[in-house]
């Protein structure tokens, strides 16, 4: 019997996902966590074997959370199902240890086939971000400016346009507020941008949510 983790903060989209795997995978056992708090619980008292992952839950940095699964529960497969883009999101998930990323307007289907290719050992891409990474490959650059970003300098920067200041970030991230100032001027240099505003504009411009 697989063993499935549904995290995401709406209900309505629980319930959507719970009912699509049951329609397919009729002998699982689904639960279901709405925050990095509950997730991180879950795991504490169950094993699972594959995790359905929202990037956008109310205090969690899903980036830690991420990184958290893969540390300490590395044998979970991990889906990300998201509302955001994943021409800047996706490439970034799989880069990070998930091994599939789904966008939520994907069909009953193309979800299915993502955790069946997952279980069997596979990574899954849509065929979008699958043309993505090959080009990115082929070319050697990526047409995403945020792909200039490390991992860190990612995570600071979507705070940043959240217009989070560098003391809350800081604090949020637990490092030294000059280290927040620091990687908020390698995202600047790196993304050829002067200020805040102009990292604002930018991030809409990918739907960096």
């Amino acid at each position: 019997m697989m063993k499935i983790l549904i995290a995401d903060d709406h209900s309505l989209v629980r319930y959507g996902l719970k009912l699509v795997l049951t329609n397919y995978f009729s002998e699982s056992q689904i639960d279901e966590s709405w925050d990095g708090e509950s997730v991180r619980a879950q795991f504490t008292a169950h094993r699972y074997d594959l995790l359905l992952l929202d990037l956008n839950m109310p205090d969690t940095d899903s980036t830690e959370l991420l990184q958290w699964i893969r540390d300490f529960y590395s044998e979970t497969k991990i889906l990300v199902v998201s509302m955001n883009d994943e021409s800047v999101f996706g490439k970034r998930s799989l880069q990070q240890g998930a091994h599939g990323y789904l966008e939520k307007d994907s069909s009953p289907e193309e979800l299915a086939r993502a955790v069946t290719t997952i279980m069997s050992g596979k990574r899954y891409a849509s065929t979008n971000l699958a043309n993505i990474l090959i080009n990115d490959t082929l070319t050697g650059k990526s047409a995403n400016p945020f792909d200039r970003l490390t991992a860190r300098e990612f995570q600071v920067a979507t705070y940043l346009a959240k217009d989070y200041s560098v003391t809350q970030i800081s604090e949020i991230l637990q490092v030294q507020y000059t280290s927040v100032n620091t990687f908020k001027r390698r995202i600047f240099k790196k993304l050829n941008i002067p200020n805040k505003a102009a990292l604002v504009r930018l991030a809409d411009a990918y739907n960096l949510g």
